[in-house]
């Protein structure tokens, strides 16, 4: 697969992603390199990037550059925002960037903002959001409405300007932090007050996901994902005043802060603290892509409308299934005869189509473990489907799936230490669609498509399940029938598995 490098040199942190892609189809990162420059460092002062910072961010690049040539990356896309764009020696900056053959494109606040809405359109399954993006200079907003831009806008309060500019103080003065969230909800009155906004906050940046972090430990999260968190502005409030009464010492020994984001971090929490208050948030959804995914999506989705996914969810789990076990003809047909079943049993439980759109992502990734090994494979797929965002999905939807790929082939489900993120009734969920993918998974045992459907019956006070075939499926009939006791518990009836032909069920 072709392989690519993002470049993203903001005015706090140059950061680089290499990525390898087959366009339209899948995608994995393969590394990424990071470098605090601190660009926009005393930026306000002269107006032009000072030669400390400006020697950081080319030290950064040539880093980059060196990185990209020794691990054969076709393509660099190169981008820098706030600090450069606005420094009187930006253009500089940019010829600097070019003698060490790095092309950096110079982006401005509005195309920065509908560069974020693009990660967050193809990272959630939401249509209409309002998403923020605090960087080191800058902040912007976008408005998404059916996943596509609307409008959006950018203002210099990111991060390291708002400290340099409002919180001189160690720990800063009440007044100081007053005057800073006062500056950042006037900026942003008027284009809140233009038109009415949707509900759903996606939020995104370097902030955020430590902001995010240190939520996740004080309520002692069960998994390290920060992608799709949901965090109560309640909450955040609650956060973002308590690190303005820190000095940066106590900020660094914060659990889930990163030590050198300890000097801004007070501000950057009162921007996004104040303008969640501004768009009327109730809670921040935490987006774990950014700038660096949406200049990557061009690349992904060359002929796709607007770069748009047309199914985040089914991507994901589909780029999923194709990193790890890319077995699709088995898991398609696994996937066939489980939703048959879904489907056939609806007389017999009341689950709605949620659950089956759920039990059919689960069928595509149930064997990913295979590619660590065979055995305890259900283990080693339970960990693959959390141990990485899956964009579309919320983390009970991910927690369900990872349980339903631990219990495909045995074993009486449980929560496995996922408990605090399911909903009430998701354990006997999670008991009905296991038994139905565990008696597709037998049913296809011998992973050569023999079994083409199934028919479900009633058979007196149980139920009958007979499997329609090309050629012997003995195999197949036996094996889901030394199977078929989890799904029978669920459904609280007997049930039996017969192929074509035979005259009587299988005892």
């Amino acid at each position: 697969m072709p392989r690519i490098a993002i470049v993203d040199v903001g005015s706090n942190t140059a950061k680089l992603i290499a990525l390898a892609y087959e366009p339209g189809r899948s995608w994995r990162q393969l590394d990424e390199l990071r470098a605090v420059v601190r660009l926009s460092a005393g930026l306000d002062e002269g107006g032009e990037l000072r030669p400390a910072p400006f020697a950081r961010g080319l030290a950064a690049l040539r880093t980059f550059a060196s990185y990209a040539a020794a691990a054969g990356v076709e393509r660099v896309v190169a981008a820098a925002t706030s600090a450069v764009r606005d420094a009187r020696n930006g253009s500089e900056f940019v010829a600097a960037a070019r003698d060490l053959g790095v092309d950096l494109r110079l982006l401005d606040g509005v195309e920065e903002a509908r560069i974020g809405a693009l990660a967050v359109a193809n990272g959630f399954a939401v249509g209409d959001a309002v998403t923020l993006d605090l960087g080191g200079g800058s902040f912007q907003l976008a408005e998404l409405r059916g996943r596509r831009w609307r409008r959006g806008g950018s203002w210099p309060l990111g991060a390291v300007r708002s400290t340099e500019r409002f919180l001189r103080g160690d720990p800063p003065k009440p007044k100081s932090v007053r005057a800073l969230r006062a500056a950042a909800r006037d900026a942003v009155a008027g284009w809140v007050a233009a038109e009415p906004l949707p509900d759903t906050f996606v939020a995104l940046g370097g902030t955020v996901r430590n902001l995010a972090n240190a939520h996740q430990k004080r309520v002692g999260y069960p998994i390290d994902l920060l992608h799709g968190y949901r965090m109560p502005v309640a909450d955040l409030q609650e956060l973002a005043a308590e690190l303005a009464t820190l000095d940066a010492a106590a900020r660094a020994a914060v659990p889930g802060l990163n030590a050198d984001r300890a000097d801004i971090i007070a501000a950057g929490a009162a921007v996004v603290a104040e303008v969640a208050a501004a768009v009327g948030a109730r809670e921040l959804r935490v987006s774990g892509h950014g700038l660096r995914e949406g200049l990557f999506y061009p690349y992904l989705l060359p002929d796709a409308p607007d770069h748009l996914l047309d199914d985040v969810r089914g991507f994901s789990v589909l780029n999923l299934m194709r990193q790890y076990h890319d077995d699709e003809a088995h898991n398609a047909h696994v996937r066939r005869l489980a939703l048959a079943l879904f489907d056939g049993l609806r007389p017999y439980h009341a689950l709605g189509e949620a659950e089956r759109e759920l039990l059919g992502h689960a069928a595509y990734v149930h064997d990913i473990g295979m590619a660590v090994d065979y055995y305890r494979h259900e283990h080693h797929g339970q960990a693959l489907v959390l141990g990485r965002a899956l964009p579309g999905f919320d983390h009970r939807e991910q927690a369900l799936l990872a349980l339903l790929v631990r219990f495909h082939r045995k074993g009486q489900p449980g929560p496995e230490g996922l408990g605090a993120l399911l909903d009430p009734g998701d354990l006997d969920r999670l008991r009905l669609l296991a038994g139905v993918l565990r008696l597709a998974e037998y049913l296809e045992r011998g992973k050569a498509q023999r079994v083409t459907g199934v028919e479900v019956a009633a058979e007196g006070a149980g139920i009958l399940i007979r499997a329609r075939s090309e050629g012997d499926a003995r195999l197949e009939v036996e094996a889901a029938n030394l199977r078929r006791e989890l799904l029978a518990q669920a459904l609280g009836r007997p049930l039996q598995v017969v192929g074509r032909g035979d005259a009587e069920a299988v005892p």
